[in-house]
């Protein structure tokens, strides 16, 4: 994609136009290929955007819900290397990456009978059923 002479890059990327997780570079060199590349681009589309009050698409970014995955593509030694994020010379930002919270279940026993945070696996659930209705018919 050829980049507008207007296209001077001495600020950081700025935001794109979405509140969707999304990655963003700078147009020029291989970086569409690329950002292609990391976004999956036949299922999340690269798309071009201009800076607030210029008068060309100077950036390309695409919406992902794998951020991670297209950081760490865009981050690969071998691809563009770190961001350089908030610097003039910056190569790549991801924006509106939430970070979730990640659970460790405590889990208990084995087999059957283990039992986790939230009570009794589906196994010991049955294990129980089977019991209870052994009493019952008096096996």
């Amino acid at each position: 994609m050829p980049v507008p002479s207007t296209c001077t890059f001495t600020t950081p990327i700025p935001t794109p136009p979405t509140t969707l997780p999304s990655c963003a570079l700078p147009l020029g060199h291989s970086n569409t290929t690329l950002l292609d590349t990391c976004c999956n681009g036949h299922i999340n589309p690269v798309t071009t955007y201009a800076a607030p009050g210029a008068p060309d698409a100077c950036y390309q970014f695409c919406t992902t819900e794998d951020v991670r995955g297209v950081m760490a593509c865009l981050g690969a030694p071998e691809n563009l290397g770190e961001s350089g994020e908030g610097t003039a010379t910056e190569r790549w930002r991801c924006f509106n990456v939430v970070e979730r919270e990640v659970k460790k279940e405590g889990v208990y026993g084995s087999g059957a009978g283990r039992v986790n945070e939230r009570g009794l696996g589906v196994g010991g659930v049955v294990v129980v059923l089977l019991g209870v209705l052994g009493v019952v018919m008096g096996v």
